[in-house]
């Protein structure tokens, strides 16, 4: 009899180290693919910014990076699938502007940005580009100005999305001047610059998706945001050398997770999207779409996030911006 009690003690004692055991295999991270919502429409700023570093982010992690196009709601619909997501690390999000300003936009928007979420990693900084169709009668933002003042109420401009940084960007311009222009909020980057192409809207402002646009001559760039020209586009002059500085919105690309995420996951997760931004191919790829590749840690993140805040609801403040 206490044999057999203690064979069975010892079995038991085997049987629970060795399942023990298999949750710390499986429990590694990441250990499957990993989603990667991007509030927006695929074509535009934050999508690009995304599939530029997914390979190598896939290389550093030994898992795949899938990217998941989850527009409309104002950017709303794919936040809130990050923010609902299991805190696993196994969903994250690239965020813009819009991440910050929406819940002081939209009353429905339920969330926190810098309490409902964690900072993974800035992948990049873009500065937001003023342009019109190539046949729009105008060859400079000095024209643009006159040609929208002489013209009160008939111009529109389209934007990725309300509360987005093109319409934040533009809404600038538009107070700056006290300009008469309807909004056309669309569900990104790309239907917006379908639109303006077509010439359904007469201007946009939006980031490095346009610089393709401009540079093939479907689009004229009349000025951008950011205290130098871009490489891609020499021609187009910044807001702050035609003396107007206060023209000062730009986007970025985030990575966030879910608030609760492991802060194992987060650091391993920072590591590779920090990591994929030294390789000189991506860089490069960025820089030659307008963007400029930043990387740091979790904590630059938030702190960036934190003061953009400050300076995006100025600037909702300031243009008196409101959604119905």
């Amino acid at each position: 009899m206490n044999k057999r009690i203690v064979w069975s003690a010892a079995l038991g004692l085997a049987l629970t180290a060795l399942s023990a055991g298999v949750p710390a295999r499986a429990d590694e991270f990441p250990s499957h693919p990993i989603r990667v919502i991007v509030p927006y429409a695929p074509g535009g700023g934050s999508d690009i910014s995304t599939r530029v570093v997914q390979n190598r982010v896939t290389e550093l992690l030994k898992e795949s990076l899938v990217v998941d196009n989850r527009a409309g709601g104002g950017t709303l619909i794919g936040t809130r699938i990050v923010a609902s997501a299991p805190p696993d690390g196994y969903t994250v999000g690239v965020m813009d502007p819009a991440f910050l300003i929406t819940p002081s936009l939209f009353a429905d928007a339920h969330y926190d940005p810098l309490k409902d979420f964690v900072p993974i990693c800035l992948i990049s900084v873009t500065p937001m580009i003023l342009a019109v169709p190539s046949a729009f009668p105008v060859k400079n933002f000095k024209e643009f100005l006159d040609y929208a003042k002489k013209n009160p109420g008939k111009l529109n401009y389209g934007s990725p999305g309300a509360g987005s940084a093109g319409h934040l960007a533009i809404e600038q311009v538009r107070n700056a001047f006290s300009l008469k222009m309807t909004h056309i909020p669309y569900k990104g980057s790309g239907p917006a610059m379908t639109a303006v192409v077509a010439g359904e809207v007469n201007a946009l402002m939006s980031g490095s998706a346009l610089v393709p646009m401009v540079q093939n001559g479907q689009l004229r760039g009349l000025a951008i945001t950011g205290s130098k020209r871009l490489a891609g586009l020499p021609d187009v002059p910044t807001f702050a050398e035609l003396g107007y500085p206060q023209i000062n919105v730009q986007t970025f690309a985030a990575v966030v997770a879910p608030a609760g995420t492991p802060a194992a996951a987060v650091h391993q997760l920072q590591s590779a999207f920090a990591g994929a931004l030294q390789v000189p191919e991506v860089r490069r790829m960025l820089e030659d779409r307008g963007q400029l590749p930043v990387g740091g840690s979790s904590e630059d993140l938030g702190t960036f996030f934190k003061e953009n805040l400050v300076n995006l609801v100025k600037v909702v403040h300031d243009s008196h911006i409101k959604i119905d």
